[in-house]
């Protein structure tokens, strides 16, 4: 800080945000700014000090992680979807740089920071373009067939998430991979292939700004449609032996339920649903009543949230 003039004591001004960071100069010039060269001086010195602390500590590679959290957030920002070549390329000359540079470790870890900003944006966009599949452009009403993934019990009826297998009046390019819908009777189990006649409606979005986005988690568990069955839903012979992947997560489902139930049975009451709840993300035995007073309390998200980080 420069010296304050003599009789007068120190002059302490207000420096903001960065004065953790950038060493304060007196503001000089003709105009009393910060002269440019001296601010970007200031500014490689800070980064080149916060570096070299970090690497004396051994804590750099901490920070591969939320360079390539950086990544995902610029993807996300992004106003279309990007082509996944752009992100690899920048991964690979990053990367590339880093091992050229390695003589100079403070560039090198810098361009290691970039590559892992990189690679977090490329995995963002091919975790994008590999579950990519078709949405409900409009509502339908029409038999729907396909296996049962997964089978959520409610107060009336279940909740069903069903990998479509034929969608009437619609041809199989446009089928959504997977539709969501309850049913209010009928038994069905985690593996079956049903047929049976649904209402079908696109994924809603949400429903204030800044809301739960259901449409946007939809799409990442390959939800197209959502909807509802009214009349009686069938067993129907599968055009074809399910997939290993659908054996594994009917599988998994089916074992959920099960602990569901036992522990429901054990506790008993609204307090078994909520313990079954918070164990297995299973929700569908607590009634709206309840839902309603968690509301109230301020803790609805405990369950809502456990519910989703659940979810195959």
């Amino acid at each position: 800080m420069t010296p304050a003039p003599s009789g007068q004591g120190e002059r302490v001004p207000r420096r903001g945000a960065l004065a953790a960071v950038l060493p304060w100069r007196r503001p000089t010039g003709r105009f009393g700014g910060v002269r440019l060269g001296l601010a970007i001086a200031d500014l490689r010195n800070a980064v080149s000090a916060t570096l070299s602390r970090e690497a004396e500590r051994r804590r750099l590679f901490l920070w591969l992680p939320v360079a390539m959290g950086i990544g995902i957030l610029l993807y996300f920002a992004a106003d279309a979807e990007p082509a996944l070549w752009a992100p690899l390329t920048g991964v690979t000359l990053a990367a590339a740089a880093a091992m050229l540079l390695r003589s100079r470790p403070r560039l090198a870890w810098l361009c290691l920071g970039l590559a892992a900003a990189f690679a977090g944006f490329a995995a963002a966009a091919w975790r994008t373009a590999t579950i990519a599949a078709p949405l409900l452009e409009r509502p339908r009403v029409g038999q729907v067939s396909g296996f049962v993934e997964s089978v959520e019990a409610r107060d009336a009826g279940a909740r069903l998430v069903i990998r479509v297998t034929g969608i009437a009046g619609l041809e199989r390019p446009l089928w959504p991979k997977r539709v969501r819908v309850n049913i209010r009777s009928g038994t069905v189990a985690p593996g079956d292939h049903v047929a049976a006649v649904a209402r079908l409606l696109p994924p809603p979005g949400p429903a204030r700004p800044g809301g739960y986005d259901f449409g946007r988690d939809a799409f990442f568990r390959g939800i197209g449609a959502v909807g509802s069955i009214a009349g009686k839903i069938a067993l129907s012979p599968p055009p074809h032996p399910p997939d290993w992947d659908l054996r594994l997560a009917a599988a998994i489902d089916g074992a959920r339920n099960a602990l569901t139930q036992r522990i429901a049975s054990v506790a008993g009451g609204q307090a078994g649903a909520m313990a079954a709840a918070l164990v297995t993300g299973k929700r569908g035995l607590i009634t709206e009543t309840t839902n309603a007073d968690l509301r109230a309390a301020g803790i609805y998200h405990i369950v809502m949230c456990d519910s989703i980080c659940r979810q195959p």
